[in-house]
């Protein structure tokens, strides 16, 4: 009899190990630490974007714990590579959000992907805090929010900038993607509406290499200025329009501003104006502040995106210490969010989209510095 309570007592705990050990990991799994996700590009062309982010993220992370956590614990971030790719991005949410059952998903920076992966996280209730900026984010779910605007409104800035420069002829190269796409149309809408003229619009494939017939048109079209939304391509692009002899000015996104365009173009960068939403030649404290701690812990100087999820993970970080992992508060706190940060004050209106100052800036001196 007392063999077969032992042996009862043994297989009772053998499967409590395996339950526990196959039991996904969950933000409460550890009573010392809180878990979040970051779902960004870290390999692939669009890496440079990725990398500078997640240093971001790093270097607020361990700014939060090394003054008390969260309430005591200590803030951990699951990182997962999305290459910029949709179909990689919903399987990396699906596992931060249904395997790691994060609370928090930081991420991601390209649009194709948010919007790929958003109905995955309205599912979860995982709140996702992103950089992309296509106009579609506005409208993808109440758990949607992002750090960087619209955009609407990154073109609005820069139409007006034309305007004001009685620039009234321009013709957009855009990158056929959800990013691209969104930004042409949104550029096109309000540049006529301002009283301008748009005298041809081309795309291409974001694996394409050679753009001389798109830029060929764009050529004759003899605009005074063209508008590149891309990626990392768009270097490439600028660097073949001069070859072409397209002499326009050259109006191109937040995402011209990466470690790798100053090397690349040399003087060339200083024929492009681009809107941002922080500047470091502003040489306020903060900022002053926060890029000698940047440089001093990854011996590079910052480009256009590590402020921003810096400033975000200290939003989360405080929202972190009202709720803890309920999903619900969370996302109801994210909403209420008055943050003064690195990129400046931080609200959020009902659609998630953020409330923040936009600048356009260029290159002088290879520096990225604001246009005086």
């Amino acid at each position: 009899m007392k063999k077969l309570v032992f042996l009862a007592a043994m297989i009772i705990i053998i499967i409590a190990l395996l339950f526990l050990a196959f039991t996904p990991p969950n933000a409460n799994s550890n009573e010392n630490s809180i878990r979040i996700g970051a779902l960004l590009p870290l390999t692939g062309k669009n890496a440079t974007y990725g990398i500078e982010i997640r240093n971001g993220i790093e270097l607020a992370r361990e700014e939060v714990n090394s003054a008390g956590g969260i309430n005591g614990k200590k803030l951990e971030v699951i990182y997962d590579d999305d290459a910029a790719d949709p179909a990689i991005g919903v399987n990396g949410m699906q596992k931060l959000a249904e395997v790691d059952k994060v609370p928090i998903v930081m991420g991601s920076w390209s649009s194709g992907v948010v919007l790929a992966v958003a109905p995955i996280a309205e599912k979860n209730h995982v709140t996702t805090l992103a950089e992309a900026i296509s106009p579609d984010i506005t409208n993808a779910g109440d758990y949607i929010f992002r750090i960087h605007p619209s955009a609407v409104y990154y073109t609005k800035v820069s139409v007006e900038y034309l305007i004001e420069r009685k620039i009234t002829t321009a013709s957009v190269l855009y990158s056929n993607t959800a990013f691209g796409k969104s930004l042409s149309d949104a550029f096109v809408k309000k540049f006529l509406e301002s009283g301008g003229k748009i005298l041809a619009v081309e795309s291409y494939n974001p694996t394409d290499t050679d753009f001389k017939s798109a830029l060929n048109k764009i050529k004759e079209s003899a605009p005074e200025a063209v508008f590149i939304p891309g990626y990392q391509e768009v270097l490439d692009i600028i660097k073949q329009a001069t070859e072409t002899d397209i002499n326009a000015l050259i109006l191109a996104t937040p995402t011209f501003e990466s470690p790798g365009t100053i090397p690349k173009l040399g003087v060339l960068a200083e024929k492009v104006v681009y809107p941002h939403i922080y500047s470091s030649d502003m040489n306020e404290p903060k900022i002053v502040a926060f890029e000698k701690k940047y440089f001093d812990k990854f011996g590079v100087e910052i480009t256009g995106f590590a402020h921003s999820m810096y400033d975000g993970t200290y939003i989360l970080a405080g929202i972190l210490k009202k709720c803890d992992t309920n999903k619900e508060c969370i996302k109801e706190n994210m909403y209420k969010t008055d943050y003064d940060g690195v990129s400046g004050r931080i609200q959020f209106d009902l659609n998630g989209d953020p409330l923040i100052k936009i600048i356009m800036k260029t290159v002088r001196d290879k520096k990225f510095v604001s246009v005086k």
